[in-house]
């Protein structure tokens, strides 16, 4: 496999096609807005883009998109997401024309990140890489404790103790009490972290218990936390920060707050997690690995680990929309997979885990990419309505807090907090209806 700075000439050839798609666009570059932590990753990508068609990329980093849409700054090039398309649309180009006269197949990219770019037929936006749930852990914090994991989980000395495929949500306990260290009666070390304000991790279980967050056949509009596999989940949620001895293997809120968490090296795991977050674990030298999620004790087979995709589409606007889906064609394409890839994210292309298995040994990230697609094969997508980050984050994550807090303002009854949930969601949507 060819490094990605050196391009044969048959990539050169293959480009000539549309070599001519910038000038018949006008002057001027395409306009991109990226993450502040995208700055110089796809220098590369832009460089070979404008030395094959002409047109020169300009990227903006760290600005907020939704104050540069409709303006004279607004990009050519929009960032969205399969959580955030159903809300974006209006502002993008349906790609299905270009998409068909570019004999592209998008049937190449996983089939759910595409079903939740297309929209009542129109596809949207194009995956440039994808993130998934994983249970992530510091292989020197388990090497550490690994007499007492070996002890609880009952394996011998020549078996590992990292978290493998057959771990239940009984090991991941288990393990993470063996990781929690105290001296002097406070805590030093945490088995696990805990994600209070994002539904990563709590959402999960709700799901591998055999939930969900709204009912099915509501379209969406009525939630369904008050089930009794819902209560479970939170439950086994809120016990490993709140409950005794035997259950308590990480955070409290004030804890978590303290900054007992997996990139402070204070949480020997984190469950749910994000590949966006591989960079930094790299850049802080953490010495960590991945494995699929654990499963409830009777269910091995449970899903509920979250796939979601970053994409790109083109603006309603842009005055270069056949530039600009050249540009998305490549980076959404192998080349432009593999570029990312360098840079620890993963391409949403159903070939990617041939690609990476190509590449020469040093060029690979030297994770557990097997644990990577099986967890991505047993994932599954968010649900389908646009305002679902923000009731969740807002009313159902807020209210899940006060779970995570002692004294003035705290809740102890799960059951009580998740109706609590259902009705402010209800009535939100209720409200919208109105």
């Amino acid at each position: 496999m060819k490094k990605f700075v050196v391009f044969c000439l048959s990539a050169v050839f293959a480009f000539t096609a549309f070599s001519f798609a910038g000038c018949q666009n006008g002057g001027g570059a395409l306009k991109i807005a990226l993450d502040l932590e995208d700055e110089g990753r796809y220098d590369e990508l832009f460089d070979y883009f404008t030395e094959t068609t002409g047109t020169e990329v300009s990227a903006t980093y760290g600005q907020d998109i939704s104050k540069l849409i409709g303006t004279a700054n607004e990009p050519d090039i929009i960032k969205t997401s399969t959580v955030d398309i159903l809300g974006m649309k209006e502002s993008f180009l349906p790609l299905n024309d270009y998409i068909e006269k570019s004999g592209m197949d998008t049937g190449d990219y996983i089939d759910s990140v595409m079903q939740a770019l297309t929209i009542d037929g129109n596809v949207y936006a194009l995956p440039t890489s994808i993130n998934t749930s994983l249970l992530y852990y510091n292989k020197d914090m388990f090497d550490e404790s690994a007499e007492e994991i070996r002890a609880t989980l009952g394996l011998s000395e020549n078996e590992s103790v990292y978290p493998n495929d057959t771990w239940t949500w009984e090991d991941f306990r288990k393990a993470g009490i063996a990781l929690t260290k105290t001296e002097g009666g406070a805590y030093t070390q945490f088995g696990c972290e805990t994600q209070i304000k994002w539904w990563g991790e709590w959402l999960v279980y709700v799901n591998q218990a055999g939930g969900s967050f709204y009912e099915a056949g509501s379209d969406n509009k009525v939630c369904a936390l008050d089930s009794p596999e819902a209560l479970e989940a939170t439950e086994f949620f809120v016990k490993k920060s709140m409950g005794d001895e035997t259950e308590k293997f990480a955070p409290n809120a004030v804890e978590a707050e303290g900054g007992f968490s997996f990139l402070s090296k204070k949480a020997a795991m984190i469950l749910g997690g994000h590949t966006g977050d591989w960079y930094s674990y790299d850049a802080l030298g953490l010495n960590w690995d991945i494995a699929v999620l654990p499963t409830p004790v009777d269910n091995p087979d449970a899903r509920g680990g979250e796939i979601s995709a970053d994409a790109f589409g083109i603006s309603v606007r842009s005055k270069k929309p056949d530039a600009a889906f050249e540009f998305l064609k490549l980076w959404a394409g192998e080349e432009g997979a593999l570029k990312m890839y360098s840079y620890n994210k993963i391409g949403a292309l159903k070939n990617m885990r041939e690609l990476i298995a190509a590449l020469p040994e040093e060029e690979q990230n030297g994770r557990d990419m097997d644990a990577f697609f099986a967890a991505v094969d047993k994932a599954v997508t968010l649900p389908a309505e646009q305002d679902f980050s923000k009731v969740c984050r807002e009313i159902a994550m807020s209210e899940l807090y006060k779970l995570f807090i002692t004294g003035r303002g705290s809740e102890t009854d799960v059951s009580a907090v998740l109706a609590r949930i259902k009705t402010n969601v209800d009535n939100y949507y209720k409200n919208l209806a109105a």
